[in-house]
């Protein structure tokens, strides 16, 4: 039997909602801050929708993909990859325009630390979505130690695995 939102809980607005799925993501590259701040600024965003996951040295880092070729200059896997390592990739090097043009290669468009995120939007809401069974832990010590535990919805997909 499915369960109605709790009366009043700040997460849920009573109204429909803009979510920014990986950001503004048709605006600017997914997942990065200009995603971001394009959702909030241009169309005005109620809740940010993001995916997370872990490197090499267990930092927790906003991307949808296992591997970071999709989206960034690089290649390979981001939990082979140190945080260090994973900041200096071009996340604009493959965003393209209606033309064919890549207009945020070399623009500074990065893969940001979801810290960051919380840290920059401090007033959005956050649906994030884990997507490897590891990063859960961290994300939620992430997310108490900012206090933010009523404005981020964890969403997950891993059977057996309890969040938090």
């Amino acid at each position: 039997m499915a369960r109605s939102p709790r009366p009043g809980h700040p997460f849920f607005a009573g109204a429909p909602q803009l979510i920014a799925h990986r950001g503004g993501s048709g605006l600017a590259p997914e997942n990065t801050m200009a995603a971001f701040r394009c959702a909030v600024d241009e169309w005005d965003a109620d809740m940010l929708e993001m995916d997370v996951r872990l490197t090499a040295d267990g930092r927790v880092v906003v991307i949808h993909d296992e591997t970071v070729d999709r989206t960034t200059d690089g290649t390979g896997r981001i939990r082979d990859m140190t945080w260090a390592e994973a900041r200096e990739l071009d996340a604009g090097f493959h965003f393209p325009d209606p033309n064919g043009g890549a207009p945020w290669r070399g623009r500074g468009a990065r893969l940001p630390l979801f810290e960051e995120v919380l840290e920059a939007f401090p007033e959005m809401r956050i649906i994030v979505e884990p997507k490897a069974p590891e990063t859960a832990g961290p994300l939620v010590r992430i997310i108490r130690a900012a206090g933010a535990e009523r404005r981020v919805l964890v969403g997950a997909e891993f059977e057996g695995t309890r969040v938090g």
